[in-house]
């Protein structure tokens, strides 16, 4: 865990709240290998069991803190992240104009947020929704958590490694963050020790804070570079930075507002209903470029009468009847992304052979500067070592041909057998071990999943080529939540409250997550017990040695 950019004393430059915070957090996690290294816990859990015990060294403060850096150094892009190495070195063809979309790339962690002020909500006290996307893996990377504090109670979404609620609220206040885009020319790095000391420092205050004014306040303060903050209270919604950012819509935003604009009055239930949409901007806006001299106009290779057209007519119709929605069983989004993934190949494979993750994964944004020819764009579709000059209709129908091919050797010609969740199947493995294996796959979860990565559910693609719609990273955490007592607080995570793959609650929360069904949580902690499976209570020692690691001595 060594890093040579932090000081000899990791605590240093924290808040004394912060520094006790991460001190007692530390005691706790050694004190629990303690009792497993005697053998008490039956070595804790499969890692344990297989790991050397005198492998382990003893939980530093400076181990919560470098986690709390990786997470704030995974909200700049792959291109922005230090020791990346970024796709935009390869070299663009003099004949073709430069599309900046061809060469983004995406975080590991994207933050989302939106407000409701009360004008708009059904209990006449403002609504926040918060949603986290990032990977999908076993243990989760969030937990829900109440902790009780002299000050209150505070719930919300905990980092293992990290004391502190990241997105939640506490009697008084809610909040949550939203993550900016990083430009090209900002110098690619992670979060320093000042930023990282500086957010938890924000998080310990907010835990404290009485109304969403004090939360704005602090965090005018301590908010990380590229980041804004959300705040509610039962009467307020506040930001900072005051005025949102300028930034290009994406097709997520286009779709939250269109849901926004939607309805005039929000219950909490409503927002989530927002939350867990699955009807893709994308779809309804690169279907009508590509299918347009398809659907109304007879294709110059129509054969009459052959079971390929007749498959090739079903399916248009098919997609010109659909809303967009990607459903798991349906198989428009199948045939759609499919269609789309093998479009992208026929523009860019010429140009880049090598450079397989510029065309192995959608990328919808310069598909629609390329459909639309913004500024020329238009040329992307010609073959480069071919004689005649294609077209993007020629590439919008031969590529069709190509995703029907690939669709009917895998599952047949009838489409109604199709459906979207054979493809797009959730992978979450088991990562304590790296290399998968028996023991991974065993741990590890599966099931068809809705959604795609620009819905409000997001899910992503991957690069593999015999599965390239498996989805290992999305949206794994999410929030709606109110001060209101009428209105509530709800909350879900894809996987359990356990990292321990014999506990019930290892996995207790995946089926819910799937299903969209989100968890009440309250800060009276009366009802927290009253509805609780059972106690689990921690009490500080007189005295806590710190395990020795290897090659130390009394």
């Amino acid at each position: 865990m060594a890093d040579a950019s932090w000081p000899s004393d990791e605590t240093l430059s924290v808040a004394p709240a912060v520094s006790d915070a991460l001190a007692s957090y530390a005691a706790g996690v050694n004190a629990w290998l303690e009792l497993v290294s005697e053998g008490g816990r039956g070595r804790g859990s499969p890692e344990l069991l297989i790991a050397d015990e005198r492998s382990i060294d003893a939980w530093t403060p400076g181990d919560s803190l470098r986690i709390a850096r990786s997470f704030l150094s995974g909200l700049r892009p792959g291109s922005a992240r230090k020791g990346m190495p970024s796709i935009s070195s390869a070299i663009i063809p003099a004949d073709r104009p430069r599309v900046l979309e061809l060469f983004a790339t995406d975080p590991q962690q994207r933050l989302n947020a939106w407000a409701m002020d009360g004008e708009r909500t059904a209990t006449g006290t403002p609504i926040l929704a918060a949603d986290i996307s990032g990977s999908l893996s076993l243990p989760s990377e969030w937990y829900l958590a109440d902790l009780q504090f002299s000050t209150g109670p505070v719930i919300g979404a905990t980092m293992p490694g990290v004391p502190f609620v990241i997105v939640g609220r506490n009697v008084r206040v809610a909040w949550a963050f939203r993550s900016l885009p990083v430009p090209d020319e900002e110098a690619p790095g992670g979060a320093s020790p000042m930023q990282t000391a500086g957010f938890l420092t924000m998080l310990e205050l907010f835990a404290r804070s009485a109304d969403a004014t004090d939360v704005i306040g602090v965090a005018e303060e301590m908010l990380p570079k590229r980041m804004e903050a959300l705040a509610i209270d039962r009467e307020t919604v506040a930001r900072w930075p005051k005025e949102e950012a300028v930034r290009a819509l994406s097709f997520r935003d286009i779709r939250l507002a269109e849901l926004e604009a939607r309805q005039s009055i929000f219950s909490t239930e409503g927002a989530i209903g927002v939350q867990r949409d699955t009807v893709s901007t994308v779809a309804r806006t690169l279907l009508p470029l590509m299918a347009k001299e398809l659907w109304f106009v007879q294709s110059r290779d129509n054969i009459e009468g052959t079971d390929a057209d007749d498959l090739r007519r079903e399916l248009l119709d098919r997609l010109a009847s659909w809303n967009g929605d990607m459903d798991r069983y349906s198989p428009e989004p199948l045939l759609f992304w499919t269609w789309v993934r093998a479009l992208q190949q026929r523009i860019l494979k010429d140009e880049f052979p090598a450079a397989q993750q510029l065309w192995s994964r959608p990328n919808p944004d310069f598909l629609y500067a390329v459909l639309s020819d913004r500024r020329g764009s238009a040329i992307w579709c010609d073959i480069r070592p071919s004689s005649p000059r294609e077209t993007c209709e020629e590439q919008v129908r031969v590529a069709l041909d190509d995703a029907l091919g690939w669709l009917v050797d895998r599952y047949g010609r009838d489409p109604s057998t199709w459906s979207w969740g054979e493809e797009h199947n959730l992978d979450m493995q088991w990562l304590p071990i790296s290399s998968r294996g028996l023991l991974t796959d065993l741990l590890s979860l599966q099931a068809p999943i809705s959604g795609d990565p620009f819905t409000q559910f997001s899910t992503s693609f991957g690069f593999e080529e015999d599965g390239p719609f498996l989805v290992n990273a999305g949206s794994n955490f999410q929030a709606v939540m109110s001060i209101s007592e009428e209105a509530g607080s709800y909350y879900i995570a894809p996987a359990g409250q356990s990292g321990h793959p014999l506990s019930r609650f290892y996995d207790n929360l995946f089926l819910s997550w799937i299903q969209g069904e989100y968890l009440a949580m309250s800060t009276d902690l009366s009802l927290a017990r009253g509805g609780a499976s059972g106690f689990s209570r921690l009490t500080p020692a007189t005295s806590v040695s710190p395990r020795m690691s290897e090659g130390q001595s009394e």
